[in-house]
């Protein structure tokens, strides 16, 4: 019943984050340079909320999902408890409304946990715990509409951590909450479907492969880097963000709002309509994307309101992808597109395999899933190589 509830809260999530996406499109073409203002009074109004009402909402919910294997009773019950399901909605929410630079999907998987831990508060820690990792799971499956997905999350992302067994009642609980996300949004693809003719390449594709997971491995890293020196490392720095919340989400606005206004909009919100449109060849994303995008959800987050990185990883890996096209030509565009999706996604999360499979569903490129195989491993290799990624980084903040 719970899976059931899970399919349904993500489906009424994706569709109040997308009507907020639409709002703030609209006051954008109204607004124009008062976005200056705009953004900075959404996001300190957001993380008054969070500091005063809602603070089990803070962070994008991946890290505390990951780190349930690791948990006591008092943090599951902090981080899972009912309330959050409706402060996640809530801000993620306004911090789309406010054009900010952050993904939905890590949400959806601390609602889904937070959902199992009420049905498993009578039972051990332990099985709760694999309660909470079925909840997850089935969450980012309904999100991206990609049960394998969410299947293949669970075993690389989440067991790790715990030592739980998973079995066919896992699997189950993550196939009810895709069902009931394809029985209402139909069985659609989260970017829609890339023309199959776009597809077919040869074997000069895999050197662009690994030159792009290259790239994206180096980049995440950096990323990764320069998230935990604004936010997480013991420095004068976090000391200040910690205790001036207000003045750091004022400053942390302007530039989101002034970097938007330079992208002429494109780095606003996840980035969804972008890849979609650029996936569907409708059109050409700049070479400049990818460094619009990593800035704004650098300080989407930096400033404190709630949001992660999932979705929006897709998002830079397509500007990665262009990037590499504009100076290594070898097969069409959106063969890139897909190449750095998949290689920025593996090399931040450190989840190849989870990151193969979401890109070939939310794509349905099948077709083309050798090349990605290369892209997410040579990604994923060379950030393994440099030190810890982004969520092995939050995980410890939790501690």
């Amino acid at each position: 019943m719970l899976a059931i509830l899970i399919g349904l809260i993500s489906v009424f999530f994706v569709k109040v984050v997308e009507l907020a996406f639409n709002g703030f499109l609209h006051l954008e073409a109204i607004l124009g340079w008062w976005l200056i203002a705009y953004v900075p009074l959404m996001m300190i109004f957001i993380v008054f909320l969070l500091k005063k009402y809602f603070p089990e909402a803070e962070g994008s919910g991946l890290p505390q999902v990951i780190a349930i294997g690791q948990m006591d009773d008092s943090s599951i019950q902090y981080y899972f408890k009912i309330k959050a399901i409706f402060s996640k909605i809530l801000l993620i929410t306004l911090g789309t409304l406010s054009g900010g630079t952050l993904g939905r999907e890590g949400a959806t998987v601390q609602i889904g946990a937070s959902l199992m831990n009420q049905l498993g508060r009578n039972l051990s820690l332990q099985r709760r715990k694999t309660m909470l990792i079925v909840g997850a799971a089935s969450g980012l499956a309904s999100a991206f509409n990609t049960p394998l997905g969410g299947i293949v999350f669970a075993l690389e992302e989440l067991i790790k951590t715990s030592r739980l067994k998973f079995s066919l009642f896992k699997m189950m609980g993550i196939a009810i909450s895709g069902v009931v996300s394809i029985s209402i949004l139909s069985n659609y693809s989260y970017f829609g479907r890339v023309d199959r003719n776009l597809m077919f390449y040869n074997n000069k594709i895999f050197i662009a492969a690994v030159v792009i997971g290259v790239v994206a491995g180096l980049i995440s890293v950096g990323f990764a880097r320069v998230v935990r020196f604004f936010m997480l490392d013991k420095s004068p720095l976090v000391s200040w963000r910690k205790n001036n919340p207000y003045k750091n989400a004022l400053y942390c606005g302007v530039i989101v709002a002034v970097v938007g206004l330079l992208s002429h909009g494109l780095s606003f919100g996840n980035g969804y309509h972008e890849s979609r449109m650029a996936l569907n060849n409708e059109i050409e994303l700049p070479s400049s994307y990818v460094f619009y995008k990593l800035v704004s959800a650098l300080f989407t987050t930096n400033s404190g309101i709630p949001g992660g990185y999932f979705a929006t990883s897709l998002a830079i890996g397509n500007g990665i992808g262009g990037l590499v096209h504009d100076f290594f030509v070898v097969g069409n565009l959106q063969q890139y597109y897909l190449l750095g999706m998949v290689a920025f996604l593996a090399a931040l999360t450190r989840a190849p395999a989870t990151a193969i499979v979401m890109v070939l569903q939310v794509s349905a490129t099948q077709v083309f899933t050798l090349p990605l195989i290369v892209a997410a491993l040579s990604a994923t290799l060379l950030a393994n190589a440099c030190g810890k990624g982004i969520y092995e980084y939050q995980i410890e903040k939790l501690k």
